[in-house]
């Protein structure tokens, strides 16, 4: 029995400073916008532990994305939530060798039991969409710039050639002149009868 007093009060120590640590540390409310938070600020410090332990069961095989550049930022925006299902628009800005990336995309989250989790697989085809859109806008400009130097020059030839137009129709109407004034000069004048 006294073996067990005296281990009693440290027990109670060991039960008492668990209790308080546990109420010192501050727990984030499990909300969509929270856990997209700390999902996205694992992800940027390239902590791949701690990222997965907010994604659903099902996208953590597919999980293959980290971020190491301390320049790189992710903000999040307008949220969509339903019982089951979340969306927080997400912009994400990269850079890679003196070039900013900045792609559009929403991190879709699942309510699992209580839990909300970022769905991974859909997020990354939110993003894949997203780049697609921007790869297509691209095309779209150089294209546009194409075209718009291709009428310039087109423009530029076309006034050439207007001008040397020009220049051959003056030509010729200059040598028509010459011309008829040659006739008019070789041409006698009607003898006139007088009656």
């Amino acid at each position: 029995m006294n073996v067990f007093i005296k281990k009693s009060p440290l027990i109670f120590l060991i039960f008492f400073t668990a209790v308080f640590f546990q109420g010192c540390t501050e727990q984030k409310p499990n909300t969509p916008l929270t856990v997209a938070q700390s999902f996205w600020t694992a992800t940027l410090e390239g902590d791949t532990e701690t990222a997965k332990q907010f994604l659903t069961p099902e996208s953590l095989p597919n999980f293959k994305f980290i971020l190491k550049n301390p320049k790189d930022f992710i903000e999040l925006g307008e949220q969509s939530i339903s019982v089951a299902s979340a969306q927080i628009l997400t912009q994400l800005t990269r850079h890679k060798d003196n070039q900013v990336a900045i792609t559009s995309l929403r991190t879709i989250l699942i309510n699992q039991n209580g839990q909300w989790l970022v769905d991974f697989d859909k997020t990354r085809e939110s993003m894949l969409g997203s780049e697609l859109q921007s790869v297509i806008e691209q095309l779209s400009n150089t294209m546009r710039e194409t075209i718009d130097k291709g009428v310039k020059v087109m423009g530029e030839s076309v006034k050439d050639e207007l001008q040397q137009m020009e220049r051959s129709l003056q030509e010729g109407l200059e040598e028509m002149n010459k011309e008829l004034e040659k006739q008019n000069k070789n041409k006698q004048p009607p003898e006139t009868t007088t009656l």
